[in-house]
């Protein structure tokens, strides 16, 4: 999840404690039981059991369980370490269409059927997270645990990307989902599979198959898992992280995954830079579930035959063809990037399949693809630098050869991992030479801001270069003002400066909508939005002295 929606996240649930119903301690009777409509939402206070047929329709757009409550079933009794994960008819429903929110801090929150009826298009964001310690309810870590089945009558879903383990999608022993492997539909953050012990009602490691529906903000990128997976109160976690494993945080062991030479396999020339798949293994009693866990507990017993559906390489990059291909799981003992196959992809086109093998035993922390080929990308980095200057960050950087280059964007984060564009630089083009440019960030977050320069071609080819951070003492406050954000219709837009025109520029670098206003206008004017799809842009705006101010928007 971006930065800032994050920010208007926890506004949101600042706004909605002050008054909301509260669901009573205790059990909780067959029938079908309703939330108390209010605008404050849900809370669960306390410890509240679901038993028998319960059906309980969730009308408020906020649910909260947090540190010492917990929304139990059938599933959580019984002595340890058995018959914890017995799953009945119990279900929920989630029906106020629009945004909804499952949120808590160290809350057990357990289902045995969910619907998420909230409407298609609609986001479910899960922000709980629980280190689960397996001691007093079964629980595992995670953001919600499903028992029996999860129906994605929505949109996108959102996980706790900076959490990924003690915030996933739990899904236990043979419980399945319906929905959420499209584009439109799907988790963008983490998914977890886990078995109990024998003793329950389910069939244990889903019969050998397993996809895990993962994927960014605006594509999937599933991964299928196949093979016997029988081992007890073992979870696998899985999550798609965009950009580069050289440059980018693995967020489960909080370190990076190199792919310079000296980390790869004999036979491989290089790590496509698109992205890569978080696999984790652990024991899921452990209560601190990040970090590499060595001595056989983050491995299974059995091979596991690996499927993944790649990113449109097609359009990004060049120099290798779909036989080139292989998948790639990254070996932490050995430091080293390791083919898991010897067979290339099924194509290039987004969607297109990858397999390989992870050897029963065998630790391996990420999955990304491979090359056995020269990957060219389009643009050629020689250097880039960033350094502060009072409140303002002062970036540069080189390019040594530049073909079909449009434009560069410029991206900042306050963790380096989820990224915004704040400003845009012309590119020379076409360039055998080397060419400079420079930006000025006068408006970063106060503390450590990160960067990176992501280069876009005439044809939709991209690449990025590496990540470096900024430390500054103070923040510089732009007169850039836009309300409402989120908006549907129509946005207000407050500028002190007169302005030569008005971009807003889609993720993926593309101007959408311009607007160019009366001679030097500045000040209060209103902007109409209602041809844009839903979605995240950058609304730029150009002044007649030669800035650009820059804010995110979120057309809902």
């Amino acid at each position: 999840m971006k930065p800032f929606l994050l920010l208007i996240a926890a506004m949101i649930c600042t706004s909605l404690t002050r008054g909301q119903h509260l669901i009573p301690a205790g059990e909780i009777p067959a029938g079908t039981h309703n939330d108390v409509p209010d605008n404050g939402g849900t809370q669960v206070p306390d410890i509240t059991i679901r038993k028998g047929d319960v059906r309980y329709n969730h009308l408020n757009p906020l649910f909260t369980v947090n540190n010492g409550g917990a929304w139990l079933t059938q599933f959580n009794e019984g002595p340890f370490p058995t018959p914890f994960g017995t799953t009945s008819t119990n279900s929920d429903y989630f029906l106020n269409t629009g945004t909804n929110e499952i949120a808590g801090t160290q809350g057990i929150i357990v289902f045995d059927t969910v619907h998420f009826d909230i409407g298609a298009g609609n986001v479910m964001r899960i922000t709980n997270t629980r280190q689960g310690e397996f001691i007093a309810y079964g629980e595992v870590s995670g953001g919600i645990m499903i028992g029996a089945a999860l129906f994605f009558n929505n949109g996108i879903t959102t996980t706790a990307r900076l959490e990924p383990v003690n915030g996933a999608i739990v899904f236990v022993n043979n419980s399945f989902y319906s929905g959420g492997l499209t584009d439109v539909q799907h988790v963008d953050g983490f998914v977890s599979e886990i078995n109990y012990p024998e003793g329950n009602n389910l069939p244990v490691g889903h019969s050998g198959d397993f996809t895990f529906p993962v994927g960014n903000a605006n594509a999937v990128y599933p991964l299928r898992r196949q093979g016997e997976f029988e081992d007890a109160l073992k979870s696998i976690t899985v999550g798609w992280i965009d950009g580069d494993p050289n440059t980018t945080d693995d967020p489960t062991q909080l370190e990076l995954n190199p792919t310079d030479p000296a980390h790869l396999e004999s036979g491989i020339e290089g790590i496509v830079p698109v992205g890569f798949w978080d696999w984790h293994v652990l024991d899921a009693t452990e209560e601190n579930p990040s970090g590499l866990v060595f001595m056989g507990a983050g491995t299974l017993m059995e091979d596991q035959t690996i499927t993944v559906a790649i990113p449109a390489l097609n359009l990004n990059y060049s120099g290798f063809t779909a036989a080139d291909l292989r998948l790639m799981g990254y070996d932490p003992i050995n430091n080293q990037w390791i083919k898991l196959g010897n067979t290339g992809a099924s194509g290039l086109t987004k969607g297109s399949t990858l397999s390989g093998i992870i050897p029963g035993g065998k630790l391996i922390t990420a999955i990304a693809i491979g090359s056995t080929a020269n990957i060219i990308l389009p643009v050629s980095f020689i250097s880039f630098t960033a350094k502060a200057d009072g409140c303002k960050a002062l970036l540069e950087w080189q390019t040594g050869m530049e073909q079909n280059n449009s434009h560069f964007n410029v991206e900042r984060s306050s963790n380096g991992t989820a990224f915004e564009i704040i400003g845009q630089v012309k590119a020379a083009g076409n360039s055998n030479t080397t060419q400079t440019y420079r930006f000025t960030d006068k408006a970063p977050f106060a503390g450590t801001n990160y960067y990176r320069i992501t280069q876009v071609d005439f044809d939709g080819k991209y690449s990025s270069t590496e990540v470096r951070s900024v430390r500054t003492a103070c923040s510089a406050e732009s007169p850039l003002k836009v309300y409402p954000n989120p908006a549907r219709n129509e946005i207000h837009i407050q500028n002190g400066k007169a302005i030569a025109g008005i971009n807003i520029v889609a993720t993926n670098g593309q101007v959408v909508m311009k607007y160019a206003p009366a001679q030097n206008q500045a000040g209060l004017f209103n902007l109409n939005i209602q041809q844009l799809q839903n979605g995240i842009y950058l609304l730029q705006v150009v002044n007649k002295d030669g800035t650009i101010d820059a804010i995110k928007l979120l057309k809902q």
